[in-house]
């Protein structure tokens, strides 16, 4: 048998070249001519992910090729692209059509006691739907006592690992078992006449929220804001200038006190509907008897609404709410952040992800955290799992924001081939980006996309557009 050692022997020194040539043809050793076939996408990456800045991979779901992997298994933090583990453990455990449950008890007395159900997807239209539905049954007064109770979750409102924890913005709204328009309250600008001050204040009269200074209306727009939590009040501070003529400011607050929220913004809808406080409004925080009859019950929009929510809007406060009803639903008790944080990752390790092998971490549902550390063959082995079972292919990606469409990604891929094809969960934090997702191309196949940069460097937005389009 003639081998390449023959080869060597008999073509002698001056024929190395073309042994080596042999050598790449015929064992598919890597080689001069096999770095030159790389795309600008694999060559860009992989220069990224030899400084530790990068964690690729891009895979054909439906014949299984490998087209990119560029330090597919170094962990890196993927910032909010963590909500698709989130989003598959929650819908696979819940159930697509999993509702939180808002109920309302009436005592013997005539008061009130809410019991939350952790749904934090609770609106002004749900809760106008609540007291329209409480009117049907009979209700046209009470005593004006309303207990609030959000025992369904632990009192631990801001979970450990979270980033910013003292940030007055909306991102960092409170987690609670009874919650109203994502605990966060929105304050507006609107302007008047040029040279006189613009009309400002919340959108919705709660008694602890102050809204102070003052905004002139001139020839453009910066207004200026601070906000802070004074005892019980929320106090937002606002200056600058508004254009004559121009768009609305608005700008979103967190809440500290999602409870008395609720409880303040229901009193207002049931006399705004026609339902009578026999005696002066009083709220209260309580517990609501285990065994009491259920005078109403609201029930949420489904969950796979509610995670297409989620993960259009990379919504912290829902995929942080999912976390602890997963250990409510799970383990009997107050929902915990630890108690769900544990569940998910029990759950990956069933489908082959762990998050905790070769330096992962998984600390966070929602992504808002510089302690995560998940690799793009992490996010991979997810993809090729749901596209795979197919049984909750449909509600994931289409819960993905898409390319020049909506979501996160509104913005994005705009005048490129895969503008209004791609869908993708996006990350981002101080030197983080991410985008997991997937791409349908021109044969009906489904291409999955992981890409993880870190290090304050950009994904290459062009070359992954040129790239799939070629795919």
């Amino acid at each position: 048998m003639f081998t390449s050692i023959d080869f060597w022997r008999e073509s002698g020194a001056r024929n190395f070249g073309a042994s080596l040539v042999l050598g790449f043809v015929l064992f598919g050793l890597p080689g001069p001519a096999a770095e030159a076939k790389k795309s600008r996408l694999e060559q860009v990456l992989s220069s990224m992910a030899a400084k530790g800045q990068a964690s690729a991979e891009i895979v054909n779901l439906t014949n299984s090729r490998e087209l990119v992997k560029a330090g597919a298994e170094q962990p890196l933090n993927p910032a909010s692209s963590i909500k698709l583990f989130t989003a598959y453990v929650a819908l696979s455990r819940l159930g697509i059509n999993y509702q939180f449950k808002t109920r309302v008890q009436k005592t013997p007395d005539g008061s009130l006691c809410v019991k939350g159900g952790g749904d934090p997807s609770f609106v002004m239209e749900d809760l106008y739907l609540l007291v329209q539905g409480m009117k049907r049954k009979g209700l046209d007064s009470y005593s004006g006592k309303i207990t609030l109770d959000a025992s369904v979750f632990d009192e631990e409102m801001y979970p450990e690992d979270r980033s910013d924890q003292d940030s007055e913005r909306a991102y960092n709204s409170p987690i609670s078992g009874l919650n109203f328009n994502y605990n966060t309250i929105t304050v507006f600008v609107s302007p008047s006449d040029k040279g006189k001050p613009a009309k400002i204040g919340p959108d919705f009269q709660f008694d602890f929220v102050k809204v102070e200074g003052k905004v002139m209306t001139a020839g453009g727009t910066d207004v200026t804001w601070d906000k802070k939590g004074k005892g019980e009040l929320e106090v937002v501070s606002l200056g600058g200038k508004i254009a004559e003529g121009g768009e609305e400011w608005r700008k979103p607050f967190r809440i500290r006190n999602p409870s008395k929220a609720f409880g303040q913004a229901m009193a207002m809808m049931l006399e705004s509907s026609g339902v009578r406080a026999v005696e002066k409004v009083s709220l209260a925080s309580g517990t609501c008897p285990v065994d009491g009859p259920v005078f109403f019950e609201y029930a949420s929009k489904p969950l796979s609404f509610i995670v297409g929510l989620m993960n259009k809007y990379s919504n912290n406060f829902i995929a942080d709410s999912l976390v602890k009803a997963l250990d409510h639903e799970v383990n009997r008790r107050a929902g915990t952040a630890a108690g769900g944080l544990a569940y998910i990752r029990t759950e990956l390790e069933k489908i082959g992800i762990s998050s905790t092998a070769k330096g992962r971490s998984f600390v966070a549902g929602s992504g808002l955290t510089l302690e995560n550390r998940m690799s793009a063959s992490d996010f991979t082995k997810l993809l090729k799992h749901i596209h795979k079972e197919k049984a909750l292919l449909p509600e994931m990606f289409a819960s993905l924001p898409i390319a020049a469409v909506d979501g996160t990604l509104r913005r994005k891929y705009r005048e490129t081939a895969v503008s209004k094809l791609l869908r993708g969960k996006t990350g981002s934090l101080s030197g983080v980006q991410s985008l997991v997702g997937v791409y349908p191309n021109r044969s009906g196949e489904w291409i999955a996309v992981s890409i993880i940069v870190n290090g304050g460097q950009s994904i290459p937005e062009s070359e992954l557009a040129a790239f799939l389009a070629d795919h």
